[in-house]
């Protein structure tokens, strides 16, 4: 064989083919090699979509103040949390379990609330302690003043818990409105014939819309459905997220229907219409309630004016005529 006015011989041949065959084996594992694994990339977008979930948190911090002094006062806090070592094993676990309900998962709301939980009692019982040396009765024994500047300390103990709660209280109550609307866009999905991973990430997309708490938990649960080695285990994350009680019914569901076959769709649709049911009744119950509600407003505010707007111009009129008019015997 003749190329180019080179005569190649079989063997030539042969030989060319087998190095060109070797350099592509050789080409594909070079790259196996450096290419990042799916699961790596996958970790990373859960990282990063995380951290852009929760930039209204960090956000939020930063209007406070000027940015140099919430970096160094949060610096501080992470400082002091890391010398009292408390963030670690179940410790840590549980309090990142009760801030995710209330929609806090970086690190900085972690150390955040630990530093404040730490330090407002003594703050509490110092401030406590010079208000009531300031304000209190000469004649207070200084035993009782100590008391009560104690008191003032465990009640600010409580101060981060109670405002964490009132939060997830408030998240809570927006996933319970949004999440009728969710479930049967998964209906719609389901029918459609999209998979579970599928079938959340689309909703997380259209629900975000209506319910930007809903969507926000269900991309979260997306992504860890991509990445986790089994799904029980993005929706038993889910569940513990939100704490509320109508998600960990559709987890379960969800669980249940994956392990023993049954059709998603209807179990959705059963859970949906059970859900709105359950907020028809809820609204109901509370337009139920607004009579007696409306009674001591009613009673304070508008009777009053409304007795003034009906008796008042028959008052006026009767001093006008009774001053216009004359006693007996009174000469003109």
């Amino acid at each position: 064989m003749e190329i180019g006015g080179i005569e190649l011989g079989e063997e030539t041949i042969v030989v060319l083919a087998a190095s060109a065959a070797v350099f592509v084996i050789l080409v594909i594992i070079w790259k196996s090699l450096l290419e990042p694994k799916p699961e790596s990339s996958r970790l990373k977008d859960l990282k990063s979509r995380r951290e852009h979930l929760r930039e209204g948190l960090l956000a939020s911090t930063n209007k406070v103040g000027n940015n140099e002094v919430s970096a160094n006062s949060m610096s501080f806090m992470r400082k002091v949390v890391g010398r009292a070592n408390v963030l670690k094993g179940d410790v840590a676990k549980e309090i990142g379990d009760k801030l995710a309900q209330a929609g806090m998962r970086t690190k900085d709301a972690m150390v955040a609330y630990t530093f404040f939980k730490g330090a407002l009692p003594f703050v509490g019982g110092a401030v406590g302690l010079i208000a009531i040396n300031m304000f209190a009765p000469e004649d207070m024994a200084y035993v009782q003043r100590v008391f009560a500047a104690l008191i003032v300390a465990v009640l600010m103990f409580f101060v981060p818990d109670l405002y964490v709660k009132q939060l997830a209280k408030k998240r809570r109550k927006l996933m319970q409105k949004g999440l009728p609307d969710a479930l049967d866009l998964l209906v719609v999905c389901a029918q459609a014939g999209l998979s579970l991973d599928s079938a959340i990430g689309r909703v997380a997309k259209e629900i975000a819309f209506s319910s930007a708490v809903v969507g926000e938990e269900f991309s979260l649960t997306a992504l860890e459905l991509g990445f986790l080695p089994e799904r029980k285990a993005a929706l038993e994350n889910l569940k513990n997220r939100t704490g509320l009680k109508d998600i960990a019914a559709v987890c379960t569901t969800l669980i249940q229907s994956e392990k023993y076959g049954t059709p998603l769709a209807y179990a959705l649709k059963v859970l949906s219409s059970e859900f709105r049911r359950e907020r028809m009744m809820r609204a109901e119950q509370k337009a139920a309630q607004l009579p007696a509600i409306m009674t001591l407003p009613l009673a304070l505010f508008i009777l009053p004016v409304l007795f003034m707007v009906i008796i008042g111009p028959a008052i006026i009129t009767a001093v006008a005529s009774f001053s216009n008019s004359k006693l007996p015997g009174q000469n003109g």
